[in-house]
């Protein structure tokens, strides 16, 4: 009983229970879910997933970074134009991926060393990013050898598919640095900036860590974008910034910070992406599309956000009550 209490009043049970019932309504439509299915879900929104946890670990900081699309962008370009020129595709990926990283760590130096405000600096810093993969790759086009989808459609060991482990990588290393003292102080600082800085937390360097390790979740985003599709579009991450915000708030995490984890940011990932597919499937127009893909999500983040927290629960639940009297 206390088990069943403990997942009903996790932050990320909301998604969770979305993600249920929408992957339920997508079967009833196509006629069931099949294992290939969930194959090409996962390797279609690897992506998604992985922009998501990014976002998740600045947001828990009680930051947040709007640049993850462009950067998934611009590693795109990055590997097409490189494999063009005759460079492997590994060496390609592996540059793309670098740049990734050094995207994320301009962010986190900005940030958290010149202490200027998480929005403005990757508002600006996304500008800038989207502008280079503009400047690389000023129209979609361009291809990659298609044994990188291969690769990408493949299974590690002959086990695990390859969109799951670059995901299991993300999580490894999250899982890693929350068993050590800087996860406990992550949540410190989301919590409340000043007192960590007065606890002698290092307020800094975990700023720095936090948009650097969202810069390699881009980075490997990046990675699955480009082996999904094997062609370059310097725009194809465009709206990946404010869905994997909404994931995450979906997802149970708080805006305020320090409330939530990246489990709650995959699976409002999940969400969004299988809303996106029944929308899809159900041949609407582009504008009966977006709008009930509209309203469904902002009924989800609102839902999520009185779920996850009490007091506003509280104040609507003594509304009602309120009105019934």
């Amino acid at each position: 009983m206390n088990k069943v209490k403990k997942v009903v009043t996790w932050s990320g049970f909301p998604s969770l229970l979305l993600f249920i019932v929408f992957l339920a309504i997508n079967g009833a439509i196509t006629g069931g879910l099949s294992l290939s299915f969930f194959q090409s879900f996962i390797a279609t929104n690897a992506a998604a997933i992985c922009v998501a946890i990014g976002v998740t670990a600045t947001i828990l900081v009680a930051g947040t970074d709007i640049s993850l699309g462009s950067i998934v962008s611009l590693v795109n370009v990055i590997i097409v134009t490189l494999c063009e020129k005759g460079y492997s595709v590994v060496a390609a990926a592996l540059i793309a991926l670098g740049c990734a990283v050094l995207c994320g760590m301009i962010n986190g130096f900005i940030i958290g060393v010149m202490r200027v405000n998480p929005l403005l600096t990757t508002f600006a810093t996304s500008t800038a990013f989207a502008g280079i993969a503009l400047w690389i790759l000023p129209y979609p086009g361009g291809s990659i050898d298609f044994s990188f989808a291969d690769w990408y459609s493949s299974n590690l060991f002959g086990v695990i598919p390859t969109p799951i482990v670059l995901i299991l990588i993300l999580v490894l290393i999250w899982v890693l640095v929350m068993k050590l003292p800087a996860g406990l102080h992550l949540f410190a600082l989301g919590k409340d900036v000043k007192k960590a800085y007065a606890s002698g937390v290092n307020v800094v360097a975990l700023r720095f860590f936090v948009h650097t390790f969202a810069g390699l979740a881009a980075g490997i985003a990046g990675i699955c974008i480009s082996a999904n599709t094997c062609a370059g579009s310097p725009s194809i991450g465009a709206s990946m910034s404010m869905n994997s915000i909404a994931a995450a708030v979906i997802g149970g995490v708080s805006l305020n910070g320090g409330t939530g984890n990246i489990w709650g940011g995959i699976f409002g990932a999940a969400f969004l992406s299988i809303l996106i597919s029944i929308v899809v499937s159900a041949n609407l127009s582009s504008f009966v599309q977006s709008f009930i893909q509209g309203l469904i999500l902002l009924i989800g983040v609102v839902f999520s956000i009185i779920a996850a927290d009490k007091e506003l629960k509280a104040k609507i639940t003594g509304v009602f009550k309120g009105g019934a009297k």
